[in-house]
């Protein structure tokens, strides 16, 4: 048997709070969804002036990174490259989860142990402030 570390809320507050920091930087109206390894959301947050349709995808990239344990912009290149059968996963999860940049699975000792996603911009500006998310769980892994 092994132990897997799980996510509390506290980490989730300090996972969005150094997004918000990023977001802010760049004047991002962005939404940021973390959730646990099985997919299941944690936090949610949508920015000020962040669009609501964008709270719906930030949870459905972080939902496909934490259920693949990959980003999700290497998702959707393999998908526009030379796997469009990962289309169907989304369809095998039977809830909503897009291979669209700006969603990262939180990794610990190298077990995924859930995901943030972040959308509302461009998918390198969602992805670097899904960068700055995961880097804020490593920084102080608990």
């Amino acid at each position: 048997m092994r132990n897997i570390a799980a996510l509390e809320l506290a980490d989730c507050r300090r996972i969005a709070a150094a997004a918000e920091a990023i977001a802010a930087q760049h004047q991002a109206t962005v939404s940021l969804a973390i959730c646990d390894a099985g997919g299941h959301p944690l936090l949610v947050v949508r920015l000020d002036g962040a669009s609501p349709s964008s709270t719906a995808v930030a949870m459905a990239k972080a939902r496909m990174a934490a259920l693949n344990g990959k980003a999700t912009a290497d998702q959707e290149a393999a998908i526009n490259g030379e796997r469009p059968a990962l289309l169907q996963l989304a369809g095998v999860f039977k809830e909503s989860a897009v291979a669209m940049g700006g969603g990262l699975p939180l990794l610990q000792n190298g077990t995924c142990i859930g995901a943030v996603g972040v959308s509302g911009m461009t998918p390198d500006l969602d992805g670097a402030i899904a960068a700055a998310a995961a880097a804020a769980l490593q920084s102080n892994p608990g």
